[in-house]
């Protein structure tokens, strides 16, 4: 219990600063399986706007690390966990179609399940005082020592 612990808070800590919209990827850059489950022609790529989260990131690592389970995830006895999670922010600020990519299943699952957890909205994208439906990654890693 302990290991986990200080595994959660050196995530949070040393490793959780990166929510980075995919504003400058194009739709051929998008993984085959984030692709196949949103239909990426109605996502906007290139915004004047970024979305928002209430509070900022501080606040979004803050609700991110509330509900995350370290405990979901299957043992290992050393090394480090790295997932990328994308998901799509809606023109109302919810977050839809989330998908983690990495090589541990139990890693991006919980990291799927924390993110739809997520229950604020965000301020949506914008594109010429528009909102527009927005695609964010967020690349994820967990050390264990």
């Amino acid at each position: 219990m302990k290991k986990i612990i200080v595994l959660t808070a050196v995530f949070f800590m040393g490793v959780f600063f990166a929510q980075e919209p995919i504003k400058n990827l194009s739709k051929e850059d998008i993984p085959i399986e984030v692709a196949n489950l949103v239909d990426i022609s109605t996502v906007t790529f290139m915004i004047d706007t970024e979305p928002s989260f209430p509070g900022g990131m501080s606040a979004f690592r803050k609700e991110f690390s509330q509900n995350f389970d370290a405990s979901a995830l299957e043992k290992t006895d050393g090394g480090t966990l790295k997932t990328v999670v994308y998901y799509v922010v809606e023109v109302d600020g919810s977050i839809v179609y989330v998908k983690a990519i990495g090589e541990n299943e139990s890693f991006n699952k919980e990291a799927e399940r924390t993110l739809k957890s997520i229950k604020t909205k965000y301020a949506p994208a914008k594109v010429n005082n528009l909102v527009v439906r927005h695609i964010l990654r967020m690349p994820l890693s967990m050390n264990f020592k």
